[in-house]
């Protein structure tokens, strides 16, 4: 027993040891402190979601608009036609659209049919998004079955002098004849589908971290045998060859549990492979910027681009803070496109021009920390290089310290 506490002793006394404990600890801080802040009060900004209606009744259904748009405790954005604000949906610049139809004032006073509102909803988003509108669908029909109730019996007795309690008789028949109709745009029938996005984030930066912090150490392993340049060069070309392969197993296993995309496998692949790209170059200018402190900066990231990039929460609804990092961060056209490829939407290129332009500037960063960095021996990135149990450690003082690289 007394020798498995020297040999304890042994780890702590090992640098590895003490950078792997305060990276566990770090991870629980810089998780509870980001996403606890990021989530705080979501329910009550709930609201900041928007939704447009569209009256094509036209005059005659304004006032039922007006108090609609009055009564949701929503963001509503203007739009004058069906055309624009379908635009407006698939581009998630709206989160739900309630038409009012041509003739809804009319069926409204015919107290034999029905009346009909539609709800439009689009699918490509978090899950989040799809309860939330459902809710608010169900407040709208109860709103205006409230409104065509009121037209309905103010008609009634304007017309007929009907008595108050007859009136309220008819009141309670009045009550459910507005019925909703539901259109799913990109619908999603599976809710693994909608993971995706979260997915792609998560286990590829977190791939990234490991890969750039194994490369840092390789790196300072061999900062005796090749110069600056040349070993910066050389782990781009390994994280150009490894996000090759990464994203081809990631597309590929995709394709194996059943995700498509209706732009094609390839589209699919090459979209994660920028994606990929992008991660590992900001995954490497943590480390040539900070050195062994960049691998703690990656630690804050992962959970950084997990939630400013709406994989978990729309983007709308999280503290101003967040919305405006998450224009900078990959992650943000990451999930977007993948929004766009997997469950529908209107196209990538915006979010591919994004992820080249991040890649490129994080590239040249990097480029520029190795240019400004003075020549010599590099630092071996986290986790730090093993001394040999045999050293004696009275001599681990006199050995040279090796610098940043």
């Amino acid at each position: 027993m007394k020798s498995v506490f020297q040999t304890s002793l042994l780890f702590l006394k090992n640098g590895a040891t003490v950078v792997g404990l305060i990276t566990a600890v770090l991870f629980q801080v810089f998780f509870n402190t980001i996403w606890l802040s990021g989530y705080d009060q979501v329910n009550a900004r709930m609201n900041q979601l928007a939704v447009t209606i569209v009256n094509e009744d036209g005059a005659a259904a304004e006032p039922v608009a007006n108090s609609l748009a009055e009564g949701l405790h929503f963001a509503i954005k203007p739009s004058a036609t069906m055309e624009e604000a379908r635009q407006m949906l698939t581009d998630r610049d709206v989160y739900m659209i309630i038409e009012i139809p041509s003739g809804f004032m009319q069926q409204a006073g015919d107290l034999s049919s029905p009346v009909t509102v539609k709800y439009v909803m689009n699918e490509s988003n978090v899950a989040t998004v799809k309860s939330v509108m459902q809710t608010v669908s169900a407040q709208v029909t109860a709103t205006l079955n409230r409104e065509v109730q009121q037209n309905s019996i103010r008609g009634v007795l304007n017309q007929s002098g009907m008595a108050a309690d007859q009136a309220n008789t008819m009141a309670v028949g009045l009550s459910s004849r507005v019925e909703a109709e539901v259109e799913r745009l990109n619908p999603v029938h599976n809710f693994a589908f909608s993971m995706v996005p979260m997915l792609i984030v998560t286990a590829t930066f977190t791939g990234a971290m490991l890969l750039g912090m194994n490369l840092q150490k390789v790196s300072g392993e061999l900062s005796s045998r090749a110069g600056k340049w040349e070993r910066f060069w050389a782990r781009n070309i390994i994280n150009v060859g490894a996000a090759f392969i990464v994203s081809l197993v990631g597309a590929g296993m995709m394709h194996v549990m059943g995700v498509s995309s209706a732009d094609g496998w390839w589209m699919l692949w090459l979209f994660q492979l920028l994606i990929t790209l992008s991660f590992l170059f900001v995954a490497q200018l943590s480390l040539l910027l900070l050195g062994n402190a960049g691998a703690w900066l990656n630690s804050a990231l992962l959970p950084l681009l997990m939630l400013s990039s709406g994989a978990t929460i729309p983007r709308d609804v999280m503290p101003d803070f967040y919305q405006q990092i998450g224009h900078y961060l990959p992650a943000t056209y990451a999930v977007e496109g993948m929004m766009n490829l997997v469950l529908g939407g209107d196209g990538i290129s915006h979010d591919v021009l994004l992820l080249v332009m991040i890649g490129a500037a994080t590239l040249v960063l990097g480029a520029l920390c190795t240019w400004i960095k003075r020549s010599g021996p590099a630092q071996s990135g986290i986790p730090l290089e093993s001394k040999s149990s045999a050293t004696p450690v009275a001599l681990t003082g006199n050995l040279p310290s090796p610098d940043r690289g």
